[in-house]
């Protein structure tokens, strides 16, 4: 009986970055970082500060969507971001379910910006574990960046030149959010 050679192939995912996020409210202002490794082992550290109040939630969301767009950005495929954040992994992975509108808005961005990646996970670990990761983060300057536009641009605009959106329902959106908010002159 020959013995032939069977010839595996394995098909692997594209590239991945791992991310290391965090996000912080606090009295000391709102703000994220975030640690991006490359599949070549080139690491990126940044740390932002967020130019609007946000809760501790909403600034987790916001590090997953920079460090999403970051990775993008620089031509990324695939992503594996590590969070210590149960409600945001359990939100976007779906163990859980989004009942506040705020929180359900930036799902939606999550969801749509996922969709440009090959390979996308959202893991929880503990913040012992991510601590180490993100040491070093916060001693670099600070810088602002936004990608494009934000659900709390039309809110800004609304409270800051009294302007909405020309849909109705849009602009009725708009009032019912705007008094959870305030602008301050920084």
């Amino acid at each position: 009986m020959d013995e032939k050679s069977v010839g595996v192939i394995m098909r692997t995912g594209p590239p991945t970055w791992k991310v290391f996020i965090d996000g912080a409210a606090n009295q000391k202002g709102y703000g994220i970082g975030l640690v991006l490794i490359s599949p070549e082992g080139i690491t990126f550290k940044k740390s932002l500060r967020l130019a609007f109040s946000a809760t501790n939630n909403e600034a987790e969301y916001e590090a997953v969507l920079v460090g999403m767009n970051m990775v993008y950005s620089m031509g990324g495929k695939g992503v594996h971001m590590l969070s210590d954040s149960q409600l945001v992994v359990s939100q976007v992975t779906g163990t859980m379910e989004v009942r506040d509108s705020r929180m359900q808005e930036y799902l939606t961005q999550v969801k749509s910006l996922q969709s440009k990646f090959d390979s996308f996970i959202l893991s929880h670990v503990s913040r012992n574990l991510l601590e180490p990761a993100l040491a070093t983060v916060g001693a670099p300057r600070i810088h602002l960046i936004r990608f494009g536009p934000s659900w709390i641009d039309p809110v800004i605009s609304f409270l800051k030149n009294d302007v909405l959106p020309e849909d109705k329902s849009e602009a009725d959106k708009i009032r019912q959010k705007a008094p959870r908010f305030w602008l301050s002159k920084d």
